[in-house]
Order: C-alpha cells, then sequence, then structure tokens
C-alpha cells in the first residue's frame, strides 16, 4: 500500500499529464476540423457526361482545392479543399463557368445537415416522463 507521499505524487503526476494531454488533443482536433473540407455538387442536364472532364479540370485550378473525385457518386463532383479559402458557391461559380452554354447545371449538394437552419426549429420529442428523447 502506498504511502500518503506517494498518493500525493502519484495524483499530482495524473493530474500534469491530464494537464498536457488535453491541450494537445484539442489543438489536433482543432487542426484536422479546419484543414480540409468536402463539398459535393450535383449536376443536372443532358450534357453533363459530355463536360464532365471540363468541370473537373476547371475545379483542379482553383486554389484551395485539394482533389476533385468525379466518379465517386454519379451526377456528382467531390471536391476536397481547404475550406477558410474557398467557399462551395465559389467551387459552383467555377463549375457553371466552365460549363459555358451547355445544357449542363451544377449545384451545391446539401444535406439535411450541412443545410442552413430555417427560422422555426422543431422542438425535440418528449417522452410521456417529459424528458427529450433523440432518435
Amino acid at each position: 500500500m502506498p504511502s500518503p507521499l506517494q498518493e500525493a505524487l502519484l495524483k499530482q503526476r495524473a493530474v500534469l499529464f491530464i494537464g498536457l494531454i488535453i491541450p494537445l488533443c484539442l489543438y489536433e482536433t482543432a487542426r484536422a476540423e479546419s484543414a480540409q473540407d468536402r463539398v459535393a455538387l450535383m449536376l443536372s442536364g443532358p450534357d453533363c457526361p459530355s463536360v464532365r472532364h471540363t468541370i473537373t479540370a476547371a475545379l483542379q485550378q482553383q486554389a484551395g482545392v485539394l482533389q476533385v473525385d468525379p466518379a465517386l457518386m454519379p451526377d456528382h463532383v467531390l471536391i476536397d479543399i481547404v475550406r477558410p479559402s474557398l467557399s462551395e458557391e465559389a467551387l459552383a461559380t467555377a463549375a457553371n463557368a466552365a460549363i459555358g452554354g451547355n445544357q449542363c447545371r451544377a449545384e451545391i449538394m446539401r444535406s439535411c445537415i450541412t443545410a442552413q437552419p430555417s427560422g422555426h426549429r422543431p422542438h425535440p420529442p418528449h417522452a410521456a416522463d417529459g424528458w427529450p428523447r433523440s432518435h
């Protein structure tokens, strides 16, 4: 059984270790989250298959684009970007400029998670006991 002095030293070392690890973890998480993001452009129109290569080339020319994947999802182009330097709107504008007069349109694909919040948000469902429940 450790003495009270040994216990105090162990607790002090544990607190010091935790104090050093938490900021490091937070830094790594913040760095990973801000480093890159994926944007999906949905392509619609009869000419989209014929201009897919042109769209891909135009997007690859944009500063802040890390990778363009036109093949992973049908009728979509997935773009990995450095978020602070490039917006979704700028990508859609560049894609539509590359399309020119063809019958194809590139639009930002937003999921229910990434879509802009509406003016009214529903309240979470409540059980009979009055506590909110998650799905």
